[in-house]
């Protein structure tokens, strides 16, 4: 009877154990994985600037390694702004609309699902930008909703970032809500950073998508997340304005 209370005991302990480290190891895991996600960004970013020089420099043997357009790359996502812009986001009719975009890096040769990353300082956010808000990439950190603006600026642009306010344990985009006037909102892509500054916050229903279009010769960056936790039923936005382009390379014109 004395061993059975003691295994009894003993698996009461690893099943309690196991509950309350789950939070601790799943929170670990998806920190490494944002952390090793950027850091490959970066080094995409980085070997795009030295092959565009190289290839500036007229260098035969990097030419001929056919490296990545990425001045093609950056004039076609502008070139998508504008059309959207033109078109008036007509694709942007359904939830699908934000999941599937229609817009890939891998068409120019870019290996990889990754539009830049969100920084913002005065909340501690600092999450990779995966293209699409599908349900497989808001599991993984801030995502990009299909048929908003591209991240890279320009007059007549909204980009909008989604991302879960928690996740399982893991925090997301629950403390944008403490983000007041003035606070700054940083996108990296792979030529720049852009630094936007809070200009407002909203309240939305979920279905009300005109708060999320482009707004005529403004340069806006849209966060969006669900309200009020743990409910869910609202939209938390905030709405920055682009104030500075930071170490942009000119060898990419």
């Amino acid at each position: 009877m004395r061993m059975l209370i003691r295994i009894m005991a003993v698996i009461l302990f690893i099943v309690g154990f196991g509950f309350f480290s789950y939070p601790i190891v799943l929170k670990e895991s998806f920190d490494k994985q944002t952390v090793n996600t950027i850091e490959e960004f970066e080094q995409l970013k980085s070997a795009g600037l030295k092959r565009v020089e190289n290839d500036s420099s007229n260098n035969e043997e990097t030419a001929s390694q056919k490296p990545i357009p990425y001045a093609d790359l950056r004039m076609a996502m502008f070139d998508y702004n504008d059309r959207l812009f033109r078109n008036r986001q007509s694709g942007l009719i359904d939830q699908l609309s934000y999941e599937q975009p229609d817009f890939l890096l891998s068409d120019y040769g870019v290996d990889t699902n990754i539009l830049g990353y969100i920084t913002i300082p005065d909340i501690d956010i600092k999450l990779p930008i995966y293209n699409g808000a599908s349900t497989e990439n808001m599991t993984k950190g801030a995502t990009y909703l299909a048929n908003t603006s591209l991240p890279v600026g320009g007059e007549n642009t909204n980009c909008v970032i989604a991302a879960h306010s928690r996740y399982k344990s893991i925090y997301m985009f629950k403390e944008i809500t403490q983000l007041k006037e003035g606070d700054e909102i940083r996108i990296t892509n792979l030529w720049e950073t852009l630094v936007y500054k809070v200009v407002e916050t909203r309240i939305i229903a979920p279905d009300d998508s005109k708060n999320i279009y482009i707004q005529p010769g403004r340069s806006l960056v849209t966060l969006s997340t669900c309200h009020p936790y743990p409910d869910n039923y609202q939209r938390y936005l905030v709405y920055g304005e682009l104030v500075e382009n930071v170490s942009y390379s000119r060898v990419f014109e």
